[in-house]
């Protein structure tokens, strides 16, 4: 059952409310994975064109959004490099160098087991319709998932121990790179 329309222009009146510009770009363009116009960020802002375009080179200047810029169109998405990164320094805040060591020496055990019952070195060439299985395909490809998630966890717990020891300097792994094929949206 859809809300109801009064619903939903209370929920988007309050949202206008509690956040300027700036705050409904942000909230706006984490949930934007493929480039999209400018203008299309503002309609879902609820913003002025001019206005998402100012704060989304703000948002580039500051590592969280991605430009590109396609004949006269200026395209926006976020940076996952970025996110990914917070999430790392998050981590490396929370836990102590020896807890996030014995996090991957975990994490790493656990990709063994799943790297023997595979038979393959990762989850990208693990097959969910193994002929000698008794097991359901759902759960293979559960498995599977959790497989993809182990290695993700392991990359970022790897990361922010690297990142305490080396007194909370960027690692170059993890510093976002222009993907904006030479123009940038200052020239715009």
């Amino acid at each position: 059952m859809e809300p109801s329309e009064d619903v939903v222009t209370n929920i988007r009146d309050s949202w206008d409310a509690e956040n300027d510009a700036f705050g409904r770009i942000y909230e706006v363009i984490l949930g934007i994975s493929e480039f999209t116009r400018h203008d299309d960020i503002a309609d879902l802002a609820r913003c002025s064109p001019n206005t998402a375009k100012k704060h989304l080179k703000r948002l580039k200047q500051m590592g969280i959004v991605e430009f590109q810029n396609p004949g006269r169109s200026l395209m926006f998405r976020r940076n996952d490099t970025y996110l990914e990164w917070r999430e790392v320094t998050q981590i490396a805040e929370k836990h102590s160098t020896q807890d996030l060591a014995e996090r991957v020496r975990e994490l790493e055990a656990k990709e063994a087991e799943l790297k023997e019952e595979f038979g393959v070195e990762g989850p990208d060439t693990a097959s969910i319709y193994e002929p000698n299985s008794d097991r359901p395909v759902h759960e293979l490809m559960q498995e599977i998932g959790t497989w993809n998630s182990i290695q993700r966890d392991i990359r970022l717990y790897e990361a922010a121990r690297q990142l305490q020891q080396n007194d909370s300097r960027l690692i170059s792994a993890f510093v976002a790179t222009d993907s904006d094929d030479g123009a940038s949206p200052e020239s715009q």
